[in-house]
């Protein structure tokens, strides 16, 4: 698990957020739009982790691009097919120039060629009873007929498996290509006929990927989706193969971020689109710092409450925020490497260092989480990371506490530590470093240096990996804690992950990488 100990990275987009306006749509056409997520059924062994989630999530990113939606959770068929109803009636009320948006996440099933959204209250014990009590897609389609609007989007994270038994099922898995698409685009979590995955990290990957690129300005419907689909077969090593119908008609393209975009806007959605996709809440609360007025807010927020669970976030079991000193860890306890031997012992009998004592240690007052990894408002540490996880193949000793490095920049041509540099290098000894080797455990750290492509591989960037490991071990980590020395040169070069920083100055460095 990457670790993350900060509650808010101020500056995290400072040089993308600089006069940055919120987010704009562009939008002149109303934008009505259902999501629905069924994620609790009736019938035992039928319940999802993700569907009600990927709902919120849905609502979230959908208000921010100037949609009004309704939202329905666990529904049961009547709900469902009052939900149906109300969003036709909606629609047509909004007039022709309206824009639709359906969204269902939950068990779907085929049978015959036609597609059945399962109500939570279905019990079913062999085809014929999908027939009589699950809504069709059919129904939503005749609801849009009547509407008369400009344009729908039918989105379906729907195909995570058949649930009925298999001794009684003949509907096939997964959904199936419907052939009703004029004016329309469909998007199918999976191809027909496949099964899509739940989703480990707290939404279903095809939500997850929709809700981090929708408010991507200057791009068409079409296009969205073609990324979504790149991204969600790339992180499910193509076991999931997304699929769109689209019956889009008419000369102009739809964007649902606006299609006339400005290097603001992209800014501001590169920075969104890497937060989403980071599953950190600390990244997550440095965009709301960053970009206080953006239309993505309530999407950002909305994930945040999923991925914060109440122990993260200092909360008790009433949902009362504790106001004693919160006791700090310093990531000794949060990477379950023990605990240092001053202050008070927790409720766990651990004892801990509170935040009073490590502002009396440093002699400063200012917050715990500035001075236990201040270099985390830097945006070249950020993109940094970024861009060494990039290219860091998963599973590798670095991956897993990639996070936790700390990165070290040099002026060209030059192996000098500035002030910022050894403040940085002197926290990092003391509240990470030493703590993750507890003694003299060796192959606990790494130290990696690169060098811009413009420099000598003879000179001073060749030195950086042994100049911040021997700063540190004056710091007092043991020496035998290091690995080999590793120099990317200048045939590994990072690149800017969308942060629009100078790829020279982010290649003259030296990172230190904790291993397990």
């Amino acid at each position: 698990m990457r670790i993350w100990i900060l509650t808010a990275l101020a500056g995290l987009f400072a040089l993308a957020a600089a006069a940055m306006p919120g987010a704009q749509t562009g939008a002149s056409e109303p934008r009505v739009a259902l999501v629905i997520g069924n994620s609790t059924y009736d019938t035992p062994g039928w319940t999802l982790e993700n569907p009600a989630r990927d709902a919120r999530l849905m609502k979230a990113a959908l208000e921010g691009l100037g949609f009004e939606v309704d939202i329905v959770l666990n529904a049961d068929e009547d709900e469902m097919e009052e939900a149906f109803a109300s969003f036709g009636a909606r629609l047509k009320e909004a007039g022709p120039d309206a824009t639709g948006f359906f969204f269902y996440a939950g068990h779907g099933v085929q049978s015959e060629g036609l597609n059945y959204l399962i109500p939570t209250d279905l019990v079913a014990y062999n085809e014929a009873d999908v027939w009589a009590n699950a809504p069709r897609l059919e129904l939503l389609f005749r609801y849009l007929d009547n509407a008369g609007n400009a344009a729908n989007f039918i989105i379906l994270d729907a195909c995570r498996n058949n649930p009925l038994p298999s001794a009684v099922r003949n509907t096939g898995g997964g959904l199936a290509a419907t052939g009703r698409v004029r004016g329309t685009l469909i998007a199918y979590s999976t191809a027909p006929g496949a099964v899509a995955e739940d989703g480990t990290v707290g939404n279903s990957e095809f939500t997850l990927a929709l809700s981090e690129l929708i408010a991507t300005p200057g791009i068409a419907a079409e296009t969205l989706f073609r990324r979504v689909a790149t991204r969600v077969e790339q992180r499910t090593n193509y076991r999931q193969q997304p699929w769109i119908e689209s019956g889009l008609r008419g000369n102009a393209d739809f964007c649902f971020a606006g299609c006339d975009s400005n290097e603001a806007a992209r800014s501001e959605a590169a920075a969104l689109t890497a937060s989403l996709s980071s599953n950190s809440v600390g990244v997550l609360e440095s965009f709301l710092a960053a970009f206080p007025d953006s239309g993505s807010r309530s999407l950002v927020e909305a994930r945040i409450d999923q991925l914060q669970s109440p122990e993260k976030t200092g909360l008790s079991a009433s949902g009362t925020r504790d106001t004693a000193e919160p006791e700090v860890t310093s990531l000794y306890d949060i990477v379950g490497k023990g605990a240092p031997e001053e202050g008070p012992a927790g409720t766990d009998g651990k004892r801990r260092v509170t935040e009073g004592q490590m502002k009396e240690a440093l002699g400063v007052s200012t917050l715990i989480s500035d001075l236990v990894t201040p270099w985390r408002k830097d945006v070249m540490q950020t993109a940094g990371r970024a861009a060494f996880m990039a290219r860091t193949v998963e599973g590798a000793p670095e991956y897993e506490l990639l996070d936790d490095g700390l990165f070290v920049f040099f002026a060209q041509d030059s192996a000098t530590l500035d002030a910022a540099a050894r403040s940085n290098l002197k926290a990092f000894a003391t509240y990470v470093a030493r703590p993750h080797v507890e003694g003299e455990r060796p192959g606990y750290l790494r130290v990696v240096s690169g060098c811009m492509a413009g420099e000598s591989m003879t000179g001073a960037c060749r030195q950086r990996s042994a100049v911040v490991e021997n700063q540190l071990v004056e710091m007092g980590v043991p020496r035998a804690a290091f690995e080999a020395q590793m120099n990317y040169g200048k045939h590994r070069q990072l690149e800017d992950p969308g942060f629009g920083i100078d790829e020279d100055a982010l290649n003259r460095y030296a990172m230190v990488q904790l291993l397990r």
